[in-house]
């Protein structure tokens, strides 16, 4: 992802993630022929898993605490 997507698409579990997953290229799609970036953000339970305990994986398995991110984004004025 890059610096700060226009819009952010959460990535979740399970049910949910297959039509999410299925929805997001064609968000892509409409979204990028009008120059709006779409970025996406882990929230699944097992990103939230992963984000806890960046001492026992490699640099390449690690992730950030995307629903953390998320709650201090919603926070600031210009998150709508």
């Amino acid at each position: 992802m890059s610096e700060k997507p226009d819009i952010v698409y959460t990535i979740v579990d399970e049910a949910p993630e297959l039509a999410s997953g299925s929805f997001l290229p064609i968000i892509q799609a409409f979204t990028g022929v009008a120059g709006v970036e779409v970025g996406t953000m882990d929230i699944s339970l097992a990103g939230r898993i992963i984000s806890q305990f960046p001492d026992r994986l490699k640099p390449d398995q690690q992730q950030p605490d995307d629903l953390s991110l998320l709650g201090e984004m919603v926070l600031k004025p210009d998150a709508n």
